[in-house]
């Protein structure tokens, strides 16, 4: 199931001159299980459930933000909770559409959405920086 990813992370990892640990593989694997976003402590009670050593709550932000910086995953900081990332290899603006009440996320991106930061921004004499990923509360289908 995760052969396929792993190999796409190990080689984003050796691109950038990242080393790709087994903390960091398997803080990736347990967070790419759950379908909605999970807490760093959530994160630290699965994976610890599973290993024979216990990881401290400063490890997993530390590979949490190791994945961030990568693309990998996603920090929803309204809700100061993560997702992997389903594009990791667009680059593009990623939006993510959170549902209020269930926390289900949709991943979507400028172009999806038809929209232009960079040609808002430039009508205010500001340049967009699209290296963050913005949030969006919505209500989903099933909650509304």
């Amino acid at each position: 199931m995760y052969k396929n990813k792993i190999e796409q992370l190990l080689d984003r990892c050796l691109k950038s001159k990242k080393t790709l640990t087994p903390s960091r593989i398997q803080i990736f694997k347990t967070l790419a299980k759950y379908s909605k976003p999970q807490s760093a402590y959530d994160l630290k009670d699965a994976v610890n459930k599973k290993r024979d050593t216990s990881l401290n709550i400063s490890t997993i932000y530390r590979v949490l933000d190791f994945w961030i910086k990568l693309g990998a995953i996603h920090k929803i900081s309204s809700i100061n909770k993560y997702i992997v990332c389903l594009k990791p290899n667009e680059k593009h603006t990623h939006m993510l559409n959170y549902c209020t009440r269930c926390e289900k996320v949709f991943e979507s991106c400028t172009k999806e959405m038809n929209l232009d930061f960079k040609a808002s921004a430039a009508k205010l004499d500001l340049v967009f920086n699209n290296t963050k990923t913005i949030e969006i509360p919505v209500i989903c289908p099933s909650c509304n």
